[in-house]
């Protein structure tokens, strides 16, 4: 799945801003509850996620889950909408760029205190980093993966590209890329536009030693290296090696709108955690996946909570919430059932026990995951408030670079200015 922010953003600083969230008690009542639990997705995380929820209902007869999900801007576009409106889903799937936007709103609830409180003892205090703001825990990762790079082996066969291999530097993508595009006369291109994913130039930015965000949420970066990067991916999309400005554009997170999974692109870049059992069936091919290229030698990388859940400060449920994350994230059955439908999972013995079980694409990313992991870095903190818009005029501004609207140069100074005043106290 292929991120994005474009419109989503908007409407959670928008709405969040009206926003007062109180902390709500459990009803105590003694009875049945009922909690929902909402997460963004496709169908095939959809069927292992209700069959996992079959299995804490059936274990917890007191205990009703509703369940909802959506692609990803849809779902933090409803999220704002409800959290704004005072119904929040009890339990609540995260994004780790905006741990601290809802946390410093007051919007979740203490995950390792209080009523909330979870068993994170299976997972690294590294990983935990990803949803602790302040010293207290917001969001649980009940996985971790990492970036990388998808490619068609036929397609790249078939046209003399050279496969990614360790080391491979992004001189090698572009040859690569433009081999492809060549040999399909430009009716499936090399690459899937990268320029306007903040995901991916972050990447690149640890390889020049430079972070997203200092320690204290300032930007890590300027107006050089933002268009020192869109030189780069805009000079593939000019030669023909990438997509078009109209495929580009088009960029939101749903395979519907996915260059690689619509055939228009052979190559892409993207989370370990969107190959799922169908991925080759959605893809309508077998693809394999490997690591960013680099120039420098460092690679950039890092274990990065592929999502996070999170309880609602004002659920009145809060205790039957915890029992669920609590399930999802340590129980052995769950982690058979889910397998690596949201990435590699967090719980050290259950990943154990779930990478001896594993078939088809999932299988591709866990060795890859086992492969990269010596050289992944600790996931940094949660980005300050604001970032969320920030990732989202990354990729407007990258709308009008390839579009023309304007130099490099002049957008990635607009960029700059509009990504200091999201981030602004």
């Amino acid at each position: 799945m292929r991120p994005s922010t474009r419109s989503a953003a908007l409407v959670l600083a928008a709405l969040l801003g009206a926003t007062a969230c109180g902390s709500g008690e459990d009803s105590g009542g003694g009875g049945p509850v009922t909690i929902r639990f909402d997460w963004w997705g496709n169908p095939d995380r959809a069927a292992v996620t209700e069959k996992a929820i079959d299995e804490f209902e059936r274990r917890n007869t007191d205990i009703k889950v509703e369940t909802s999900y959506a692609e990803f801007n849809a779902y933090f576009q409803k999220l704002a909408t409800q959290i704004a409106g005072g119904n929040a889903p009890d339990v609540l799937q995260m994004d780790y760029r905006y741990v601290r936007e809802y946390a410093d709103r007051n919007v979740l609830a203490e995950l390792d205190n209080g009523p909330a409180k979870v068993d994170t003892g299976g997972i690294t205090r590294q990983l935990l980093s990803g949803g602790s703001v302040g010293g207290k825990l917001y969001a649980i990762p009940p996985t971790q993966n990492t970036q990388m790079f998808t490619w068609d082996p036929a397609q790249w066969t078939q046209a003399g590209a050279t496969a990614p291999k360790d080391g491979w530097t992004w001189s090698d993508l572009r040859t690569a890329a433009q081999k492809v595009s060549d040999a399909t006369g430009g009716k499936v291109r090399g690459l899937s536009d990268f320029g306007g994913i903040e995901d991916w130039f972050e990447v690149w930015l640890r390889q020049q030693g430079k972070t997203l965000y200092t320690d204290d949420g300032k930007l890590g970066y300027g107006a050089a290296e933002v268009a020192r990067w869109w030189e780069l991916s805009n000079g593939l999309r000019k030669a023909g090696a990438a997509t078009p400005a109209e495929v580009t554009a088009k960029l939101d997170g749903s395979l519907a709108n996915d260059p690689v999974a619509q055939k228009v692109a052979s190559s892409g870049f993207g989370y370990s955690s969107g190959f799922t059992a169908q991925t080759f069936e959605l893809f309508g091919r077998e693809m394999k996946v490997g690591s960013f290229p680099t120039d420098g030698g460092k690679l950039g990388q890092y274990a990065k909570p592929a999502m996070m859940f999170s309880i609602a400060a004002r659920s009145e449920h809060k205790e039957a919430g915890a029992k669920l994350i609590n399930f999802l994230i340590n129980d052995p059955e769950a982690g058979k059932i889910l397998g690596m439908s949201r990435g590699l999972p967090a719980n050290q013995q259950v990943r154990e026990q779930v990478g001896g079980t594993l078939q088809g694409p999932p299988v591709v990313t866990f060795e890859y995951e086992k492969a990269v992991g010596p050289n992944l870095e600790p996931a940094p903190p949660p980005p300050p408030k604001g970032a969320g818009e920030v990732k989202a005029a990354f990729q407007r501004t990258y709308d009008d670079v390839i579009f023309e609207r304007g130099s490099i140069q002049d957008n990635a100074n607009k960029f700059i200015d509009a990504a200091k005043a999201a981030i602004s106290p």
